[in-house]
Parts: C-alpha cells; structure tokens; sequence
C-alpha cells in the first residue's frame, strides 16, 4: 500500500500508462498509449458521485471521551447484512465451511502495524468495530474502510481510528473521524460494488502532526486487475483481541468484485486491507474486505469491490 510517511500529495497506482495530475501520480491500467486525457484528478469530481458527512468539532471531542479502553475491549462487530461469519456459526454456515476448498492458508494473529487498525463507532446505544487503514493523500488524514461500517440507513457516530491497536494497547494513538464519505451509489441502494468509504481524520490527543506522519500510508491502487499471487489481507477478528493477517491469492469473482480464500476472516474484519507488495505494513491497497455478502458469510472466503475511478473520486473528496 504504497510507501510510508514522507511522500507529497495522493500516491494512486496501478499499471500501463503513467498520467501526470495536480497534486497526484497516477498510473492506470488497460489505456492506450494515446491517450491524451489528463485523467480524473485534475479535475474535481462530479457533485452526485458521493455523499459526504461532516462531523462537528464537539461531535469528535465527544468520541475521544467515550472509547475508553472498556468500551473498545466491549465492542461487537458491524450487524449489516449477513457479513462474515461469527465464531457461534450456525448450520447453514457450518454446512458452508465443510466446503471450504482443500489447502487454504489459515490467518495467524501477530500484533499490527501502524497503517492499519480498528475502527470503533456506535449505531444508537450497540458499541461496534470494523478495520481501517491509512492511505496516503495530500492531508495526510485520510483512512479507507468499508461502507456498510459507517453507513446503513444513518452514518455511524462516535468513529474513532485506533491505528496498530492490539491487547488493549493504542501506540499511535486515537484518531476521531471528522468527516465520511461514501459513494452515492451505497448511499441510495447499498451497491455491493461501491462498499468502500473514505474517512478524514482529526489530530489525536497527544499527537502535533498529521496520521499519515505518525503511521505511514498505503498508495491506493485502481485498475489493477482482479487475479494476484501474492497478496496480504489484514483484519480485526471477533475471536481474539490481536488482528490477523494472511498472505494468499486474489481472484475475479464477478464483475466488479474479487475474492480471496483463507480461514479465519470473521466479523470485525470488514474493511481490512487487501496489500500488494506488502512489507511490513507499507505496499498498495487495492481492495478492502466488503462487497458481496458484506464481505463473505463463510470464515474462509472473503470479497471485495474492484476499485476505478470512483475509489479515487472519493479519496479526492476525503481530502
């Protein structure tokens, strides 16, 4: 997810043509050398591609206060949709698991990385948590998730970002949330193939600088196709109180969708990092655990939209 703090403007990559834009460096896949656009980010983006909520400076202040360490420990993962499957399976999904295809990898708990962490929020009174990471942009405040984590039928309040957080502990600090953004096409119909969301960061208690100067940042990858033989995929299970990762493959499920296999991507994990090139937390983002089935309703198989030009409009929204 690209390389770590220090970087200037958005960093998007992918593959084949590389095009120069205002505060950005760009490569897309799949276009002609003659190609003379100077492609989406040098312009601002249409005004009905997403739906933006601000949240008020009281609101954050309001966050900071109540994810107290009790509180993060009680959280529960997201309800919608059917999701990844609880640790108590039932029958149906216990049924779905004895297919599980031979010689899957298995995801193995270690203690994090600064770009990616835990993402609490309340839906009325229910404490919750998703996974989050850091993508790097130009106001170095910027994470990525999955929408159906902070949008359903209303946003979700009281979001706060715990980058690297494992055992109860918050090394790089907690960052409240002060702005989200989600496409439209999530927010009117639940589009499967647009669940991702960008969320602005304000400072953390404790912190003078920016996130991304705290925890490094992940390029944001578009276009760069559906099949890897490599990848790594970080999660915050509901079985444990330490994320999980796992390197395996990617795959095209269906349009605009991908998939990968590996056990133990329960509840929690939507909105985890799909990483290529990964290294110790640095590489490119080029999916988060989400899309169909709101990421997969099987421990070992997970989704993901395939992220265009929409992804990137809404990272330039976020910023």
């Amino acid at each position: 997810m690209g390389v770590l703090a220090g970087r200037t403007g958005v960093r998007v990559v992918s593959t084949g043509l590389a095009l120069a834009a205002v505060g950005a460096t760009i490569a897309f896949a799949g276009l002609a050398s003659a190609t003379t656009s100077p492609g989406p980010s040098s312009a601002t983006p249409p005004a009905n591609v997403a739906v933006e909520h601000a949240v008020s400076s009281a609101a954050q202040s309001t966050a900071r206060a109540f994810w107290t360490s009790s509180r993060m420990t009680a959280a529960t993962p997201s309800a919608f949709g059917s999701g990844k499957v609880p640790l108590s399976a039932g029958t149906s999904n216990a049924t779905r698991a004895a297919s599980a295809p031979p010689g899957i990898p298995s995801a193995t708990r270690f203690n994090g990385v600064p770009t990616v962490g835990a993402l609490f929020y309340t839906t009325g009174s229910a404490k919750h948590f998703c996974t989050a990471s850091v993508v790097t942009s130009s106001s170095k405040n910027v994470i990525i998730t999955a929408a159906h984590c902070v949008y359903n039928k209303s946003y979700a309040s009281n979001v706060e970002f715990v980058p690297e957080y494992h055992s109860g502990d918050r090394p790089d600090g907690a960052w409240p949330v002060k702005k989200i953004v989600v496409a439209t096409q999530w927010a009117q119909s639940k589009n499967p193939n647009f669940d991702f969301a960008f969320l602005t960061v304000g400072r953390a208690s404790g912190f003078n600088k920016p996130l991304q100067k705290v925890t490094g940042g992940l390029a944001l990858g578009i276009y760069r196709g559906y099949r890897h033989s490599s990848i790594e995929v970080i999660g915050y299970n509901d079985t444990g109180n330490r994320p999980v990762k796992c390197a395996t493959k990617s795959f095209k499920f269906e349009p605009d969708q991908m998939e990968f296999y590996c056990h133990n991507y329960r509840n929690g994990t939507s909105g985890g990092p799909w990483i290529l090139r990964y290294d110790n937390g640095a590489g490119t983002v080029f999916g988060v655990i989400g899309g169909f089935e709101a990421g997969g309703d099987v421990e070992w198989a997970s989704y993901s939209p395939y992220f265009r030009e929409s992804t990137l409009e809404l990272l330039e929204l976020a910023e």
